[in-house]
């Protein structure tokens, strides 16, 4: 895939029905020939649990309806996932298929949110959770227990917008995870707005769009930008 000039790029929007509803109102005013949305835009989408889509109903009508003529390509997160059935206006990436190859004039770029690589508990995690017969329990479950409910309680009180220590030297080493092909990785997941050239390749950390309401535009290069 070749990126075309003013492709928007964003990160973990985190939308929350009630407390982070920005995202809605930007994406009706945006003009860009392809959107990649790299994860989170969602504090909680699943596909197949079904509270999940009420909740979210406004935001997921409006992308459907923006990428209806339009390049939209959509990494699923760690906040959001299995979501192909809801969004079938867009291209949708789950995890197990990141990162994303695409071509921004000479360089070779990897696209994924940014929790790939990961290994141990969170990986164990991760992978059960999208285990579908899981999904299936926690859908019939969640019909009785507040289970989304919590869990949403729980993301609502996160701390969103917090810098993460030294993290030059993890960019480093998620940098290096990815092949001697690749010129360029970005990713979303940490929240840092930090971009680093290790000489071999650039790493590149999104913006959280619930802290700082900006976006990554590519316009022949890659710049930061509030739209």
């Amino acid at each position: 895939m070749f990126l075309k000039k003013g492709a928007i790029f964003v990160a973990d929007v985190h939308y929350h029905p009630g407390l982070r509803e920005e995202f809605i109102p930007f994406l009706e005013r945006l003009e860009a020939p392809q959107l990649f949305l790299m994860g989170d835009i969602f504090d909680l989408l699943v596909g197949g649990v079904e509270a999940t889509f009420s909740q979210n109903a406004s935001l997921i009508r409006a992308l459907n309806e923006w990428c209806v003529d339009k390049e939209c390509v959509y990494l699923e997160g760690n906040h959001d996932f299995l979501l192909a059935t809801l969004f079938p206006n867009i291209q949708v990436v789950d995890r197990f298929a990141q990162p994303l190859l695409v071509q921004a004039g000479s360089k070779r770029v990897a696209l994924a949110h940014g929790d790939i690589h990961i290994d141990g508990l969170y990986r164990f995690y991760i992978e059960t959770l999208h285990n579908p017969k899981l999904i299936s329990f926690l859908n019939f479950l969640d019909r009785f227990l507040p289970i989304t409910q919590t869990i949403q309680r729980y993301n609502a009180s996160k701390d969103l917008c917090r810098g993460i220590a030294d993290f030059k030297k993890m960019a480093r080493k998620r940098a290096g995870h990815y092949g001697s092909d690749i010129d360029m990785v970005i990713e979303g997941h940490f929240h840092q707005r930090r971009r680093y050239n290790f000489g071999y390749k650039e790493y590149l950390n999104l913006p959280a769009f619930a802290c700082t309401k900006e976006v990554l535009v590519w316009d022949g290069a890659f710049n930061f930008a509030r739209m």
